[in-house]
């Protein structure tokens, strides 16, 4: 009977050790179920902070290009009040340019003159600057517009002959190109000393 009961208890200890391994691997199992879960979602959130971040970094970059835009906008908002006003002063240079012997007409320009010299002050506080151009210097694609072309031996080809139409600037802008009659030598002189180059 003792054996028997010794049985018993070796029979009930091992029972005791195959359960406490059972929850043991019950136990591995579920941590390491756990740990796969906590694994996949810190790959989770750090794809949704990397998202996060771009996101962010891309919100930034678009406030400083609407901060640019806004800023380029209030910088050249006046230009086109800036380029109707200048046709103006373009038709008070004209009439100034009037030779006259009348005094009554002489009084009448030198008013014209003092207005036109406020509207151009005006704009010059806004930002408006003439285009330094006189006959002689080369032509520049950049401020001046060709209007037409005639040759004068005397002068360099390229340069300007003749300037049609005052040019103006705006801040860093051309408002309007010098408009100008450039020295160029016509085809029939240029083919013609080509062919007497060759002979």
């Amino acid at each position: 009977m003792a054996e028997l009961e010794k049985e018993q208890l070796n029979l009930d200890k091992d029972q005791v050790d195959d359960a406490q391994t059972n929850d043991e691997k019950k136990k591995k199992k579920k941590k390491s179920k756990l740990e796969d879960q906590l694994d996949h979602i810190q790959e989770e959130l750090e794809v949704f902070k990397d998202k996060y971040y771009r996101n962010l970094a891309e919100m930034e970059n678009y406030k400083k290009r609407m901060s640019e835009d806004l800023k380029k906008e209030r910088k050249y908002s006046s230009m086109p009040l800036a380029d109707k006003l200048i046709d103006t002063v373009e038709v008070f240079d004209q009439a100034l340019n009037t030779e006259t012997d009348d005094n009554n007409l002489k009084n009448f320009l030198y008013g014209f003159k003092m207005i036109k010299d406020m509207m151009f002050n005006a704009l010059k506080d806004e930002g408006v600057t003439l285009i330094e151009s006189k006959v002689g210097d080369d032509f520049d694609p950049n401020i001046h517009e060709a209007m037409d072309t005639d040759y004068n031996q005397e002068k360099p080809e390229n340069s300007i002959l003749k300037i049609v139409k005052k040019g103006y600037k705006f801040k860093d802008r051309i408002l309007r190109p010098t408009m100008v009659v450039i020295n160029i030598k016509p085809k029939e002189e240029n083919e013609n000393s080509i062919e007497e180059k060759d002979k």
